[in-house]
């Protein structure tokens, strides 16, 4: 019984044995021979890699294809468009670009660390609320600690202003003690409650009732309001330039609206009428009332950044509902 027994498995042991020899004279040992190898028979035997053959789920060339390595120089279709890499495939090169440019999934750059000072400053030009809001945090226009804009300033700035312009502007008054604005200014300029006009005509038509008293205004109280709201954030140099810009303001829609006042009345329209059309006139102020006079020797590109300054001001307040465009004289 025993005997038998030994016989037995000595029977298939050496059928195994059998097995695997014969196994390996027909198939060869894939992790000893590489087959991507031409001088290597498996790479050339055709009918042991035989497409038609139906028990056999791929062929040599996608095994070849799926098995190849990053130091294959062939077939590298898929160039970086930031730099001279090449990859093999999409992937490859999605991942190089988000590991080495910095792209995320959308394909766009994403912004890594704190953000650049000139990224900070195009935020700030491109929005116009934050222009408004920083507009005095300029460096040639913020304040500074020992820079107090008196009233003897501001008339000294005034006196000036008046010469300067007085052969283009004020032939017809001799002093500036009898121009109104300069009145209009001096005397209310340190009062808590300033004595202005709260009854006035809209810019479109005139009214019977006086308006609501945001707009009640006139245009020579809103102008004076502005002057008084920021004169504290900005230096004597920069106020000298913001005071000068509203007096040929004045001037400028006293002319170019002077039609709409009758002449009994014997006042400016800036003395009658509101602020609500005033971003209208920015074009024609600039066009036809600066540039002919050398911008009075304002600065063209910071004169328009103060309008503009100006205009979102006013629409602030709700002096008017009117948003300015200014057209690129190019």
């Amino acid at each position: 019984m025993e005997e038998n027994e030994r016989n037995q498995k000595e029977i298939e042991l050496q059928d195994e044995q059998n097995y695997n020899q014969s196994n390996q004279n027909e198939i060869p040992a894939l992790h000893n021979i590489n087959i991507y190898d031409e001088s290597n028979d498996a790479f050339h035997n055709q009918n042991q890699y035989n497409n038609n053959d139906p028990n056999f789920s791929g062929n040599l060339e996608k095994i070849k294809r799926h098995r190849r390595g990053k130091n294959e120089i062939n077939d590298r279709n898929y160039q970086c468009p930031d730099c001279d890499k090449c990859y093999l495939s999409g992937p490859a090169l999605t991942t190089h670009r988000k590991t080495k440019h910095g792209y995320g999934n959308n394909g766009e750059k994403r912004a890594r660390g704190r953000p650049r000072k000139d990224c900070i400053n195009e935020n700030i030009t491109n929005n116009p609320q934050n222009k408004y809001l920083f507009f005095f945090n300029e460096e040639h226009r913020k304040a500074f600690d020992d820079n107090i804009i008196s009233i003897d300033i501001i008339k000294n700035d005034l006196r000036i202003i008046f010469k300067q312009c007085q052969q283009e502007l004020f032939k017809e008054i001799d002093n500036i003690e009898n121009y109104s604005f300069y009145q209009l200014i001096i005397d209310n300029w340190e009062k808590e409650e300033p004595n202005l006009v709260q009854e006035c005509f809209n810019a479109i038509n005139k009214i019977d009732e006086p308006l609501n008293k945001i707009q009640s205004y006139n245009l020579d109280g809103i102008l004076f309001f502005y002057l008084k709201e920021f004169y504290k954030n900005t230096n004597i140099e920069y106020f000298w330039f913001m005071i000068k810009f509203i007096v040929l303001l004045r001037e400028c829609i006293n002319k170019l609206r002077a039609n709409l006042v009758k002449k009994e009345e014997n006042k400016a329209y800036s003395e009658i009428y509101n602020s609500e059309n005033v971003p209208d006139i920015f074009n024609d102020f600039i066009l036809e009332f600066m540039e002919p006079y050398d911008y009075f020797g304002l600065n063209k590109d910071e004169l328009i950044e103060l309008i503009q300054h100006f205009c979102y001001w006013l629409n602030l307040k709700q002096y008017t509902q009117l948003h300015i465009s200014l057209l690129n004289n190019k």
